[in-house]
């Protein structure tokens, strides 16, 4: 065998070594990436509370209107102060049914004011807090 040729198959050894061990390659560094993704993320229907005031065909109760007013203060105060990072207000009826979603920093955070709305709006009928995602 010639010089060029051992070259040109030790050449072609090394490609198709290369190709084969490509798709190794792609794999770890796809499973690093998604190692390092999961660490990284957090539920975010465990860092948003949602305070919804109901109706039951006749509008959204005073009493329930008066908390919904009072819990949207305190998460506006919550967004001035850094702890809630995205407040969502939609209204979700015809009669006036609301629903306020907040995301906040963290879960500890989210946890203290749940605990504060749940608080405020207990024994108000028609009145609902409860953890999970804010809509898109």
């Amino acid at each position: 065998m010639s010089f060029h040729q051992t070259a040109y198959a030790l050449r072609s050894i090394k490609g198709i070594l290369l190709v084969l061990a490509m798709p190794i390659l792609f794999i770890e560094a796809g499973a690093g990436c998604a190692e390092l993704r999961t660490s990284e993320a957090k539920d975010p229907a465990e860092s948003s509370v949602s305070v919804y005031a109901l109706s039951r065909g006749k509008g959204v109760p005073d009493e329930a209107r008066q908390v919904l007013d009072h819990a949207r203060q305190i998460l506006k105060q919550g967004q001035g102060q850094g702890e809630v990072t995205r407040l969502v207000e939609r209204r979700i009826g015809l009669e006036g049914e609301t629903r306020l979603c907040a995301e906040f920093v963290n879960e500890t955070v989210a946890d203290s004011f749940f605990h504060q709305l749940d608080q405020l709006s207990l024994g108000v009928d028609l009145m609902n807090i409860k953890r999970g995602m804010c809509p898109p």
